[in-house]
């Protein structure tokens, strides 16, 4: 099940003969002036067919995976870095995922908006982590 704004329900597009002529969501991520898009029948969000489309939770645990290893090495390396991502922060920033409606919703979300909210909510809970690390982490992701 996707949550959408519209209460609990798996999306369904609707079918070929009824999709929309649509203009971009973002003129700087698709570039084709107008789209045939289609869109759920059952709440009518229209489905991001751009490259900008968003990607499940398990992209973003992934990456904090992968951002913990990579504060773990670096804490052996030096003693000037920053402290360890321990279990229960990683839960709460996955909470905080969770707690955003629609969040891996292909048809309420973009992958850049994603991105903004899961720097947010790294940065709520370890505001020492260098912008420039998760920078770096995510685009070792794509």
């Amino acid at each position: 099940m996707v949550r959408s704004r519209l209460g609990e329900h798996k999306h369904e597009d609707c079918p070929h003969t009824e999709m929309e002529w649509l203009p971009p969501s973002s003129p700087e991520v698709e570039r084709v002036p107008v789209q045939h898009k289609p869109f759920c029948e059952q709440c009518g969000l229209v489905k991001n067919i751009g490259s900008d489309r968003a990607r499940k939770l398990g992209f973003f645990t992934t990456a904090l995976g992968t951002l913990r290893t990579r504060i773990d090495r670096e804490r052996d390396r030096s003693v000037f870095s920053i402290g360890k991502l321990t279990e229960a922060q990683v839960h709460l920033i996955i909470k905080r995922l969770e707690a955003v409606e629609g969040f891996d919703d292909p048809y309420a979300m973009t992958f850049s908006a994603q991105l903004d909210i899961f720097e947010r909510s790294v940065r709520a809970v370890r505001p020492d982590i260098p912008r420039a690390v998760l920078e770096s982490i995510l685009d070792r992701q794509r």
